[in-house]
């Protein structure tokens, strides 16, 4: 496993050799890398004094460790609204570009599963350790850490103190004088005590869509929050499912944020069923019992999968599975045992199949906050009175959770 530091820093530097320190005092993780997301003038004050100065070197040396790896491109400077490196973020543009690029940063050291992350928010501006916080929150996995450095009373922010070296001896001021207590003693820097106050975080990376994690483009922070508070929102979510296209459309009304499916032939037959049903109001779309497969049930699904292949509906089901077969055999778009599977009716076990198959679909790209309103789930009693929590009962009818005035079927 290997480990990474990453730490916000503004015009004090010296917070990540304290955080370094604290960590070698408390036998956590070495960093194998340290990385710094900081501003332009921010990354002056890095360079000049962990590198050039050599503090970080001197710092390791001390200790008798390793140095982490680190140069100058380890030193993330935050863009603004344009892309250009800041000094300070001063408009609503540049904050949401902060956001953005701390948003990616994280994603990025956290795509690996061999790589741990300890995030310090010791340093820099309130808005870029809120954000580092959050994103933590958001991507953090069971091996990555939060943390703050807490220093005793009378060194916090001390241009000339960095760690508690036992080679430094008594601190100075910019000017060169030398610093004493408050009882006219010299500050030594020895005397320091540097603790790490690690910060529990709530982990919510499993409920966010695989495709956040993922290295690639940046991260849209404001799309990742409105994302994240759709599932608070339902009556915001529109869901258009188009035969003719074969496509699923999942989007929110109040952004641009629009989401493409393209499910299997039999996922959209399976799904248009559930949200015609709903649409209709149609109570008695129930799963199959376990001893019988349903043949009503097939009869519904196939007036749903014929028009997709290009074939008429026919009146009963056995006419119509085997012209499926036989255009199966010529298109080669449905697999046989599929059909064969459903020779008889529909079983209970292919009827969870298309439901867990759906699903996945969705929360490939969308929360689980928001995937359970589009998912099929149970969402009538029954006694076909509609359910106040899908999935609150057993033997109901099954349909799309969501609103019907929110759903939109268009025909082949």
């Amino acid at each position: 496993m290997k480990h990474v530091l990453l730490a916000t820093t503004g015009e004090s530097p010296q917070v990540v050799t304290e955080t370094l320190f604290a960590l070698h005092q408390e036998h956590q993780p070495w960093p194998d890398a340290l990385y710094l997301i900081t501003t332009s003038r921010g990354q002056s004050k890095a360079r000049e004094g962990l590198l050039e100065r050599g503090h970080l070197a001197r710092l390791c040396d001390e200790l008798g460790v390793k140095q982490p790896l680190f140069d100058n491109s380890h030193i993330l400077v935050v863009p603004d609204a344009n892309g250009v490196p800041v000094d300070d973020a001063r408009s609503l543009e540049d904050h949401e570009a902060l956001a953005n690029f701390i948003m990616t940063q994280v994603r990025n050291l956290t795509a690996d599963p061999q790589q741990s992350v300890h995030a310090s928010l010791a340093g820099g501006r309130k808005t870029m350790t809120f954000y580092l916080g959050y994103a933590m929150s958001l991507l953090g996995r069971q091996q990555d850490r939060l943390s703050h450095v807490l220093v005793s009373k009378g060194y916090e922010s001390l241009a000339d103190f960095w760690y508690p070296s036992q080679q430094q001896g008594q601190l100075h001021d910019r000017q060169g004088a030398p610093l004493l207590t408050a009882e006219g003693k010299p500050l030594i820097a020895s005397a320091a005590t540097v603790t790490l106050a690690p910060i529990p975080f709530v982990r919510h990376r499993q409920s966010l869509p695989a495709i956040l994690p993922q290295t690639g483009e940046s991260v849209h922070f404001r799309d990742v929050v409105r994302l994240i508070n759709l599932g608070e929102q339902p009556e915001a979510l529109r869901l258009q499912i188009d035969l003719a296209q074969q496509l699923i459309t999942v989007s929110d009304e109040e952004s641009d944020q629009r989401f493409e499916f393209k499910p299997s032939l039999i996922g959209l037959a399976f799904y248009a069923m559930m949200a015609r049903a709903t649409c209709a109001e149609e109570s008695d779309l129930t799963r199959p019992s376990k001893k019988r497969a349903d043949t009503a049930l097939l009869k519904v699904f196939l007036d749903e999968l014929m028009p997709l292949c290009g074939l008429q509906s026919c009146a009963d089901w056995q006419t119509g599975l085997k012209q499926l077969l036989d255009w199966s055999e010529l298109k080669g778009q449905v697999k046989d045992n599929t059909i064969d599977a459903l020779n008889g009716g529909i079983p209970d076990y292919w009827f969870d199949q298309r439901k867990s198959e759906l699903r996945k679909l969705f929360e490939q790209k969308l929360p689980l906050t928001v995937s359970r309103w589009l998912s099929p789930e149970i969402i009538w009693a029954e006694d076909g009175a509609l359910l106040e929590q899908p999935g609150s009962t057993k033997g109901g009818g099954y349909g799309i959770p969501l609103a019907r005035k929110n759903i939109e079927i268009i025909n082949c």
